[in-house]
């Protein structure tokens, strides 16, 4: 049998880091999202990027319309937040950190300010970037893992497969994503690992949809995560409760329909 801690999720604590990062390089990878690779002077080496750890994000702290950055000063290891106003700030997964530089894919949409400025984003442009604090390391020691996703959590499900062809990697991944269309994301294409396009609409009919494409691929041995629209979850949640353990799921709500900025550390009503 498996040890417990290779069973259970575990936390591990970062210092907490403010930085202004430049802009190295832009791509178009889906109909609706960008690559944006950071860099930069304070763009440490040891940046914290853990294996096993597909969740972990920053925040980014968007420009104001002339293009300037600030930060906020970290005393003691918390934000000093003074008089002046709070930069925008919006949590994004840290897609990769390489040779390359500190890699975050964006979702393009009108309706949000991080997603408006990824959308002019150029090389030369400057974002500030907080964190990340913390890195949940998933756990290896199951024979099956499902990973359910809406576009929003696409990034987190690239993480997950980088890992798999890894000698820490999982054993046996397959991915369901709830997508407007089928190119939408270019997820890595590992052995072992299968993902399942499913192609819904936004709106009320995702999360019927959702559910039926998972209710039959829940394994009682499997570890589960699902992360994407907060409503559109919760039939999958209520699901997994009757089906597994509590340490056998992770569901996390990214984001709410009409919610500016949902904090989705907060616990759902439910679990």
């Amino acid at each position: 049998m498996p040890a417990t801690t290779d069973l259970e999720i575990t936390t591990v604590m970062h210092p907490l880091r403010a930085r202004t990062l430049e802009v190295l390089a832009v791509e178009d990878i889906g109909p609706r999202y960008r690559r944006v690779v950071l860099g930069g002077p304070e763009l440490e080496p040891d940046f914290p990027f853990l294996a096993n750890a597909a969740t972990d994000h920053v925040k980014v702290l968007v420009p104001d319309a002339d293009g300037g950055v600030t930060v906020p000063e970290i005393r003691d290891d918390r934000v000093v937040r003074g008089e002046g106003v709070f930069p925008v700030a919006r949590d994004y997964t840290v897609r990769a950190f390489d040779e390359r530089g500190l890699v975050v894919d964006f979702v393009l949409h009108d309706h949000g300010l991080a997603g408006r400025w990824a959308g002019t984003a150029r090389v030369g442009d400057r974002l500030g970037v907080l964190g990340p604090r913390g890195s949940h390391r998933y756990p290896q020691g199951y024979d099956r893992y499902l990973l359910v996703a809406d576009e929003t959590a696409l990034p987190a499900v690239g993480r997950w497969l980088d890992a798999h062809g890894t000698t820490t990697g999982y054993r046996s991944i397959d991915v369901v994503a709830v997508v407007q269309s089928i190119d939408e994301y270019p997820l890595p294409n590992v052995p072992g690992a299968t993902v399942h396009w499913v192609l819904a609409p936004l709106g009320a009919g995702r999360a019927d949809a959702l559910a039926a494409a998972v209710r039959d691929r829940i394994a009682p041995g499997a570890f589960v995560w699902a992360a994407g629209e907060s409503t559109q979850l919760k039939p999958l949640r209520r699901l997994l409760r009757q089906r597994l353990e509590r340490h056998q799921y992770d569901v996390d709500g990214y984001w709410r329909a009409g919610v500016v900025n949902l904090d989705h550390h907060e616990s759902d009503d439910e679990d």
